[in-house]
Order: C-alpha cells, then structure tokens, then sequence
C-alpha cells in the first residue's frame, strides 16, 4: 500500500467480532488497522502493546480496526477466534478476513501476519510497518497528532478532529478546542461579564491597598451585598478576587455573619471545582468594613450561558452537572449545605491545557449552614431562591444536603429542558408548586437515558428521603 492511499471500506464484510467498523466512526479520527492471527506469536505479543494505545490514545481520537487474518484453517472457527479474543483483550471491532480479500485490498503480500497500517483523519495512509518494526508507527502516531493539534480544531467529548473553520462539534454541540487560539464562545461571553469602562464617575475603590496586600484593579460586579473586584496581590504578585461588603451593611450583624459564614465554609472545602478562599478580614473601615479575597477564575456564569442558548446538549448537561455534584458533594463531607444553589452561583471556565472540557467552580456560600453549628437563622426563616428551594426550604424548616439535592435536580431540568421545572407570576405561586405540584415530565424529544430521568425525577422529590442523600450520589446516578 503505498503512502495517501485511501482507507479500503470494510462494509462487503460481514463476519465481524466486538461490533462493526462503521466508516462515519473513523471519519475524523486517525485510524490504526492491524492484521494479527492467532498463530502469530509477534501479533501476539504486540496486542498489549496496541491495548496500551488504544486506552491512553482513545482521548486523543485514535480509534483501532482489528483484521483477524487466519494462517491455516482451524483459526478460521468463530468460537475460538472469540475465546482468543475476549482472553487477549482485544476490544475494538475485529473483522474476519477468512478469504483474505482485505489483505490483498491492503497490498499485504503474502498474507503477512501482523501488519500496521495508520491512517490520518481523512483516511489517507500515513504510515505501515510490519510487526517487527511498532515503533516506527508509534513515531509516525506522535507526529501526526502533533501536527492535527496544531491546525486542526478538536471535539474532547466525541474524541474527533475537524474541518480547520469548524468552530462547534457537528454532533454533540461543543465549542471545539481551536489551535492556537482561545474560543471566540468562551471570548464572547466572558467579555460580556466583565464591566465597561467608566470615564466619568470612576469606583473611588479603584486603586486602593486593601490590608496592605491587595491592591484593587478593577470592578468584576455586584450582587446585593458585595461588590467583587479583581485584584492583585502585591508581595506575590497574581491576580485575585475580592469580595468586599457593601458600606451601607458596616452596622449590620446579620449582613456580617453571612460574610463570615461564607469566608468559613468555603475555606474549609479543598476541591477543584469549589472556589477556593485565600483570605477574610474586617477593617471596621466604611469603604471596605470586610473581604473576601478567593482565586480569580477567568469564567463565565451558568447562567450568562443559558440566556444565550435556553439549553444544552445532554452530554454537556451531565458533563456539567456532574462537576457541580462533585463540588457540592464535597461541601456535604464536611457536612456544610450551601442552601443557594443556582446557575447564578456556577462560573463555567473554558478548556485549557490542563482540562480538555469545561469545568466548574461552585461559589457564593454565603447562605451555607455548617450542620455541626446547628441552624444559623431562626426556625422559620426561609433563605434561598425560589425557583430552585425545596419544600422543605419553602416552609423554613431545617435543612440538610438533600435540600441542596433538590436544587441541583432543578438546576439539571433547567440546562435540558430551557426552562426551569416550576415557574409563576409571584413567589407564592412558585413556592405552592414546589409544596404540591409534580414536576413537569421530561420532553421525550431529549432521548434521554432512563437512569438520567430517573435521577432527575428522585432528585425533585417532594419528600427528602426519596432524593439521593447526597450531591455525590446524586452525580454517579448521573454517569
């Protein structure tokens, strides 16, 4: 087979093990076809070698086609062939070349036995050598994904290259990984987060030492209680985030423990897809009476991101979600409940060298209850948003991680669906469907697992004991 020959399609055979080589599968994919039989004792000892590729290089969009290529009649038995190859753990779709049509359609001389032949994305060969010489092939591998990483754009959940304008995935959605350059998705959004600048009228914080350490640069936004700015930390010299309590709240007790509270329960959580919490201080100044200073993370809200696209595919709700469980989850091994879950309170950061999906940070524990305190508010007090509070929260009892898990159920229904699972003209409205109201059925349009219903549907229980316990069980229901 000479070089830029094109892939011989497999679709004339019909005799296959571990399923069938379907062209559209390897389309997009560098593709390694190997001839091996059972009497071949280098086939043999070179399919742990290809076993360890094909684990560590799936990710990477290598897919594996196997030709079982019989030397004498008796490997030609289909029972023993399968016995051979569930015990050699060969797992991708082997073809049966008992009348070695495929060997000749290779220019595989001789019938020779084993035989590598690797093919780019676009089916053209790259590269073959014969079992004595796998190195050769492992060379040409490693230049070749080299090369497609630096031109060609990269789906990380279908393990698939693309055309070099493509910037979204043809099927699941993704924004692709883009060579080179950050995508304009991630670009656009984050921008859109950030503040314009001001010529008149500037934040007089701008500028100023925080504690001697944390010189403010520039205003990131403002919720209710606290403005958040970014930061740089003067004797290490990376940015950061500081969150600083409204002036108008420097006599407010109540206003003071929530920023003590979410300073503490956020400091005691060490997971990556929880903020992480360097600093608290209170100054007893008007300006800044207390801060926060937490990692900077260059994301965007969960929510900026379904305004703009009402719903995502399902594999990056549940790629998401189960990042969110992990965190949360991790908040309720140290038994704290976050009580505020919402798409307000996810940043959604972009992938980077380091994560070829998105990730998550869970953020904004400032209603969060530490369970071995006891109930931080009195008896009645209902605290949390409302399209997203369990009943429980509803009628201001006490809470647990199970409220959290409702939040989460509903925040799931919301990324699939692009509408959140109870809505109405008035928060009595919304809280009575919380109270007596089943959730509106999944769309069957989604074709979603029924593992995934199922989950969601338990999670938005009306009674906490028929919710997962928990956010980490809630996210392995999810997997």
């Amino acid at each position: 087979m000479k070089a830029d020959s094109i892939l011989p399609l497999f679709d004339g055979n019909t005799e296959w093990l571990n399923g069938t080589a379907n062209p559209r599968e390897t389309k997009g994919h560098p593709t390694l076809v190997h001839f091996w039989s059972v009497s071949s004792e280098i086939a043999i000892v070179n399919l742990s070698q290809l076993a360890e590729w094909r684990d560590q290089r799936k990710r990477e969009g290598l897919r594996f086609i196997a030709v079982h290529s019989p030397a004498i009649e008796q490997e030609m038995d289909k029972k023993g062939l399968s016995d051979a190859v569930s015990r050699l753990n060969l797992t991708e779709p082997c073809v049966l070349d008992n009348d070695h049509r495929l060997s000749r359609a290779f220019a595989n001389e001789n019938n020779v036995v084993p035989a590598y032949f690797l093919f780019d994305p676009d089916g053209r060969l790259r590269s073959f050598s014969t079992g004595a010489d796998l190195e050769r092939v492992e060379d040409s591998l490693d230049q070749m994904l080299e090369e497609l990483r630096a031109r060609s754009p990269f789906c990380p959940a279908c393990e698939l290259f693309l055309e070099t304008d493509a910037l979204y995935c043809p099927s699941c959605g993704l924004p692709l990984i883009l060579p080179g350059s950050p995508h304009p998705y991630y670009e656009k959004h984050h921008s859109a987060s950030l503040p314009t600048i001001r010529l008149a009228d500037p934040d007089p914080l701008i500028g100023q030492t925080i504690d001697g350490k944390y010189q403010l640069m520039a205003k990131l936004g403002e919720g209710g209680m606290s403005v958040v700015y970014r930061a740089r930390r003067i004797h290490i010299g990376d940015d950061v985030a500081v969150k600083i309590l409204l002036k108008k709240f420097v006599t407010d007790e109540a206003a003071l423990g929530r920023f003590r509270r979410e300073a503490r329960a956020a400091a005691m959580l060490h997971h990556p897809n929880v903020i992480t919490i360097h600093d608290f201080g209170e100054t007893g100044e008007d300006s800044v009476p207390a801060f926060i200073v937490m990692e900077f993370v260059k994301g965007t809200p969960l929510r900026d991101l379904l305004n703009s696209e009402n719903q995502f595919p399902v594999e990056r709700a549940l790629r998401l979600m189960r990042g969110i469980c992990a965190g949360v989850g991790a908040a309720h091994r140290q038994e704290v409940v976050h009580r505020d879950l919402k798409p307000e309170n996810i940043i959604v950061v972009a992938p980077d060298d380091d994560y070829e999906f998105e990730s998550v940070r869970v953020l904004d524990f400032g209603l969060a209850k530490m369970l071995a305190d006891g109930n931080s508010l009195p008896t009645g007090t209902v605290v949390g948003t409302p399209y997203y509070m369990s009943p429980e929260q509803c009628l201001g009892e006490p809470l647990d991680a199970r409220s959290d898990v409702y939040s989460l159920g509903a925040m799931l229904y919301e990324m699939l669906v692009g509408k959140r699972p109870f809505v109405g003209e008035t928060v009595s409205g919304i809280v009575n469907k919380h109270l007596y109201e089943p959730p509106p059925p999944l769309p069957p349009t989604l074709t979603l697992p029924r593992r995934v219903v199922s989950a969601i549907m338990r999670a938005l229980a009306k009674e906490p004991d028929e919710r997962p316990q928990t956010a980490s069980e809630f996210g392995r229901l999810l997997q």
